[in-house]
């Protein structure tokens, strides 16, 4: 059977005026998994693929509700759950979601348990996004962007999305340094941005690769849960404490914000954490903030830049 034609979600591009332009991220994910946290004996449980679709699409349905179908799937596929959420029924929630303007990212997560990652392996990583892509592409849905797993990147990375057509990337938690998990965003600055050749060091003087960036929202202060737009790991005060310095931020540079948010279709099964981000979805458009997708933001960043000069 012939493929189908690749759908990559809404065909709208323009965004709304806004101080911050937030793309909602979805972890496509189940509990439990901690491959680097030795106090839960690295634990990684089996994932419950049918409980993972009834939770995402109820997730879905909140986010064409709240945030009119504006925002990202970003399915896990990795060392200990390589294929499960790239086949099966799964896939036609994400057909479901597309449909409704959402959009699709390969994320990767390619930890060991309590000995390290694979995130620095160049034929691996290419192997591996090359088959999440194959997999995607086969059901009729065409990946806009990457994301690596606990904010790993190596520099490599960057040709390697351009090669495969891929050139939005939201693995940027700013001023995260974790040599050991590949993630290094030091440099990262706190507002989308194209990435240079080496996102690791300085970008003066650096060119300019094709992939932009998607950072996770962070009030600047660091890269601990405290400082980011992570739902799951924060109270809806710190939240919009975040929010207010991400906003202020705004203001200072006279430019629009463009930064994601992260919550994980896990958490649905935990009523406390689905209200809070029902909560945070409510209060985001009532405090200067409009909804988009990674395209839409990709395009309002380079209007801006083009109308600057």
């Amino acid at each position: 059977m012939r493929p189908r034609e690749p759908e990559s979600g809404s065909t709208e591009t323009t965004a709304p005026a806004a101080e911050i332009l937030l793309v909602p991220l979805i972890d496509v994910n189940w509990l439990v998994y901690a491959p680097f946290d030795p106090a839960r004996g690295y634990r990684v449980d089996p994932p419950d693929v049918a409980k993972s679709i009834g939770e995402t699409r109820a997730l879905c349905r909140r986010l064409r509700e709240q945030a009119g179908g504006r925002y990202i799937l970003t399915p896990h596929s990795g060392t200990y759950c390589r294929s499960e959420y790239y086949e099966g029924e799964m896939l036609e929630v994400y057909r479901e979601a597309v449909a409704d303007g959402a959009e699709l990212c390969v994320h990767l997560h390619e930890e060991i348990k309590g000995a390290g990652t694979r995130y620095g392996e160049p034929d691996h990583m290419a192997a591996m996004v090359q088959d999440c892509k194959n997999r995607l592409e086969d059901a009729g849905i065409s990946p806009v962007a990457y994301r690596g797993g606990h904010y790993a990147y190596a520099p490599f990375m960057n040709r390697l999305l351009e090669n495969n057509d891929i050139l939005i990337d939201c693995s940027c938690a700013p001023g995260m340094d974790y040599p050991d998990r590949e993630a290094i965003w030091t440099e990262a600055e706190l507002s989308a941005f194209y990435l240079p050749e080496n996102p690791r060091r300085p970008s003066t003087g650096q060119a300019r690769s094709r992939v932009f960036e998607i950072p996770i929202g962070s009030d600047g202060g660091g890269s601990a849960y405290a400082n980011i737009l992570h739902v799951e790991q924060s109270d809806l005060d710190n939240l919009k404490r975040v929010w207010a310095a991400i906003r202020e931020r705004a203001k200072r540079v006279e430019r629009p914000q463009i930064v994601h948010s992260l919550f994980h279709t896990g958490s649905m099964g935990q009523p406390e954490l689905a209200e809070r981000f029902r909560r945070f979805l409510e209060f985001v458009p009532e405090h200067g903030g409009a909804f988009v997708t990674t395209v839409m933001a990709k395009a309002a960043y380079d209007h801006a830049v083009e109308a600057r000069v």
